[in-house]
Order: structure tokens, then C-alpha cells, then sequence
């Protein structure tokens, strides 16, 4: 196997290699295409196939964001390959090359991730002398199983929304001018309050925006929570098309909105409104660590589903 580097072409080939891995949860070209074409100015990515006879086989990456942005030089590898030509070999080949380009990139810690069910992977990852971190949590939602205690929880939600003066809205029936800044920042700080081990680093209003152009966004599908001049929440599905599932892409809420019940309203709008679409199950994954929103999809009715493993290992 040899290595060359990316181009945007191969985003559909990336796609398809991850989905031919885990086809429980399907990946779409389109949004890779446009992740790798629209890269945040803080980050620093390099993406390589790997070829076999000149066939594109393995797909590999690292990136980090830059180095004056952090305390800790974490640095994230990654490299898997078709099931076709999946061997324990090929895949420790590939993490081990982009472990050699992230540490010549001043990396001093790795980070690496893995379904915690995919075991040829877990092992490779684990004999590399990496050792487990943090894990995220990944759920489903049955929305036709749930439907009448959403429904009922929703109405419940918005009373609480009123009597506080909050205002639940998509975004495109906002007319603030300057929402977007708002959200941007908004999401910032709330990202900021995210339990993890490698420090969140902010993006760009750039990149921010990039974000909320992907396939599958949409501004009337893009729920707020505002009070008086101040944007305190955001929570907005993806909606891809099949065989992909619809999945919350983030929620978040400003420091000035704990404790009001924003974060629950918000996703309630969002299931309520993908029900009304006709969507008949959703997904959502968070850090196992973050108690408040791992209670709130517990009491939605949202079911575990096989953990992701972050592994880290020192350069």
C-alpha cells in the first residue's frame, strides 16, 4: 500500500470507506466534500489515500489545531481501510504514518478515536501503546414509539419558555442583523464548557458559517432561544438523505442560559419539527462525561447505542 495525498475528489471515497465499515451509520459524500473544501483557518490537516495496484484502498489524515492556539500540543491521527483489504498490518501502517507527520508537526500527544465494538481497530490502536481517555456517548431516538410523552413534554417545555419570556424560533424567522455573530460567540462559549481532555479551541466566524452552510442544515430547521437582545441557545438536526439518519449536528447554551431549561426546549422543537417531517428516528452523541445532556436524552426516550473510544498515547 502506498500513500498520496487527498484532493477533494476523494471525499466521496472517504464517505464510502466509512460506510462500508459501519454501514449502522452511513456517511454522506456531500458533506465531506464540503467539510474538506470549506477547512477552519485555526486547524492545521493533512489527508492521504492509500493505494493498492493504484486502487484507492485506505483513507488517512491528522490535524490540530495551531499550535499558538493551545496549551498542549494534542495532535489527532486516524487511517482505516475498505474491509476488502482490512488487516491489522494495513491499519497500523496507516496511524503509524500519520503519526510520524503529526510529531515532525511538533505533536507531542496523540489522540486517536474507535467505535468501541469495532475490535480489529481497538486492538491495533491499543498496541500501539495507546491507553483509553474519555469516551462519547452515542443514542437513538424511536419517534414514533415516543411521539404522545414528546408531544406532552414539548407543551410542557414551551409553558416554561413563556413564562420566562424566552423566545423558541428557527433562525430564519430571526431579524436580528447581527445573529449570526451572536450564534458564533454564543456557541463558542457554550463549547467552551464541554468536558474533554484536548482543550476546545474557537473557530473562525469564517468557519462558523462554512458550518452552517453543510448539506443537510437548514435555517428553518435551526432552532434559537432568545431573550430580549441576547441569543442564549442553538440546537439544530442534520438532515441528510437516505440511507443517512437525521442526527443532531449541536446544541449549545450560553453561561447566561443555564439553568432555564433552554437546552431541553430547544431539542424538544427539534424532534417535534422532524416528527412533522415524517422522520421516524433520530440521533444524537455527547461526551459521557457532560451529565446535564446526557439527562436530558435519557428522559427523552433516547436509547444507547455502542460507545466511540478516545485513546491517547504521548508522542
Amino acid at each position: 500500500m502506498t500513500l498520496r495525498e487527498a484532493t477533494i475528489k476523494d471525499a466521496t471515497f472517504a464517505a464510502d470507506l466509512d460506510t462500508a465499515l459501519y454501514p449502522d451509520d452511513p456517511q454522506d459524500a456531500k458533506v465531506y466534500a464540503h467539510r474538506w473544501a470549506h477547512p477552519d483557518q485555526n486547524f492545521v490537516r493533512e489527508r492521504f489515500i492509500g493505494e493498492v495496484a493504484g486502487k484507492p484502498v485506505g483513507y488517512a489524515y491528522h490535524h490540530h489545531a495551531k499550535w499558538e492556539q493551545m496549551t498542549e500540543r494534542f495532535g489527532n491521527v486516524s487511517g482505516d481501510v475498505l474491509p476488502s483489504h482490512r488487516t491489522p498490518a494495513r491499519v497500523d501502517a496507516l496511524i503509524a504514518a500519520m503519526e510520524d507527520r503529526s510529531r515532525a508537526d511538533g505533536a507531542k500527544r496523540f489522540t486517536a478515536w474507535s467505535w468501541e465494538h469495532d475490535t480489529l481497530r481497538v486492538d491495533v490502536i491499543a498496541k500501539r501503546g495507546f491507553r483509553e481517555e474519555r469516551r462519547g456517548r452515542f443514542w437513538e431516538l424511536d419517534l414514533a414509539a415516543n411521539r404522545s410523552r414528546l408531544e406532552a413534554m414539548a407543551l410542557e417545555s414551551r409553558k416554561k419558555m413563556r413564562d420566562q419570556k424566552i423566545s423558541v424560533l428557527t433562525v430564519d424567522r430571526d431579524s436580528d442583523p447581527d445573529k449570526w455573530t451572536k450564534l458564533w460567540r454564543m456557541s463558542n462559549e457554550a463549547e467552551q464548557d464541554i468536558p474533554t481532555t484536548v482543550p476546545h479551541v474557537e473557530g473562525t466566524f469564517e468557519g462558523f458559517m462554512d458550518w452552517m452552510r453543510s448539506p443537510g442544515l437548514h435555517e428553518d430547521r435551526t432552532w434559537i432561544a432568545r431573550q430580549g437582545d441576547a441569543i442564549l441557545g442553538i440546537s439544530l438536526l442534520s438532515y441528510l438523505p437516505p440511507p443517512g439518519v437525521v442526527t443532531t449536528d449541536w446544541t449549545g447554551v450560553a453561561r447566561a442560559g443555564r439553568g432555564k431549561g433552554i437546552a431541553r426546549a430547544l431539542k424538544y422543537e427539534t424532534v417535534m419539527q422532524a416528527i412533522a417531517l415524517g422522520v421516524d428516528r433520530v440521533r444524537t452523541d455527547n461526551d459521557s462525561r457532560n451529565a446535564p445532556i446526557l439527562h436530558i436524552n435519557d428522559s427523552m426516550g433516547y436509547k444507547r447505542r455502542p460507545d466511540m473510544i478516545q485513546f491517547m498515547r504521548d508522542a
